[in-house]
């Protein structure tokens, strides 16, 4: 970008434009009111400022506007002013046509006449007015930016040449001069924002088709984002399908863990069942091996008694006898 602006000419930027047609409108009004203070005559120099210097008032307005927020927001609307003074100036130099027929105000009317066509078509694109007078159908809208210029141009020069020729006085020559300069700057800068619609607009066949490229974009803006759209949904599918698999996996894990530890703890379970099982069965046992042998010994004992008893009986049956 820095090498782009360090290698643009000078007549290519529409600032430097500016402040030149600035300037050469602020010495055209000081030469031409110097000028007629030095002819010493009141009333030539209050002609001078209505006639001549008025345009140049109101259209150096216009510029100083255009370095201003206001100007710069309000753009249209300048462009709105601009096209009205160059229409009274056509209206005044057809007049004088009719009033004085010569040469040099025929180039004069020519040259306002081609410059309001040419604000016409140029200021007025991608507006409303475009769009309801149907300015793109224009036979004047089929002649290109450069052709504009270049008519301009010459006949700005083949004004200066007449008035030259026509012109004794020093004044008229260095007033014929800065008009002329001031024209070609004016062109140029009418031609460099024209190229900047034909490029941001993408228009190069000139048709002034500007809506159509308008809906054109629109509806590529529109199926761009709906392609980004998708994109991201199936991103997010994507990424919800991911989690959902994340989440199984983690909850499958969680579950064979639980598992493993519900089965840890029964096989846990079921060993000290056993144990007990084993010892409750140990304890019964012995149990009834004790209550056995007590049975075993009472009986054992009731034996004893027994015989000692029948021993006893005996013993006394004996003695009975003897």
């Amino acid at each position: 970008m820095k090498k782009e602006k360090s290698t643009m000419k000078w007549y290519d930027s529409g600032k430097i434009l500016t402040c030149l047609i600035i300037g050469v409108i602020a010495l055209i009004i000081l030469c031409s009111q110097s000028f007629a203070i030095g002819s010493g005559n009141s009333f030539a120099m209050f002609r001078s400022v209505i006639n001549h210097n008025s345009i140049y008032l109101l259209v150096i307005v216009y510029f100083i506007a255009l370095q201003t927020y206001f100007g710069k927001r309000n753009f249209n609307y300048l462009n709105l002013f601009l096209i009205i003074i160059y229409s009274l100036a056509t209206i005044t130099s057809f007049l004088t046509v009719l009033q004085s027929f010569s040469l040099n105000t025929i180039i004069v009317f020519s040259i306002n006449l081609i410059i309001i066509i040419y604000l016409f078509h140029t200021m007025f694109r991608d507006t409303r007015v475009w769009r309801d007078y149907k300015l793109g159908n224009s036979p004047f809208n089929e002649l290109s930016n450069e052709l504009y210029f270049y008519i301009i141009l010459v006949l700005s020069l083949f004004s200066l040449t007449v008035n030259l020729v026509s012109t004794v006085v020093i004044s008229g020559v260095i007033i014929s001069i800065l008009d002329t300069l001031y024209l070609i700057l004016f062109a140029r800068y009418i031609y460099l924002y024209r190229e900047y619609l034909d490029i941001h607009k993408k228009d190069s066949d000139n048709k002034g088709n500007f809506d159509e490229i308008k809906e054109s974009i629109k509806n590529t803006v529109l199926e761009t984002q709906e392609k980004v759209n998708k994109i991201i949904d199936e991103y997010e599918i994507d990424n919800k399908v991911d989690k959902i698999k994340d989440s199984v996996k983690n909850g499958l894990e969680d579950l064979s863990e639980n598992i493993k530890d519900i089965v840890d703890k029964n096989s846990i379970d079921k060993s000290s069942n056993i144990k007990e099982n084993d010892n409750n069965e140990k304890i019964t046992e012995d149990k009834d091996k004790k209550v056995n042998n007590k049975n075993r010994n009472n009986n054992n004992k009731n034996k004893t008694g027994k015989k000692n008893n029948t021993i006893s009986d005996t013993n006394k049956k004996k003695g009975d006898n003897k």
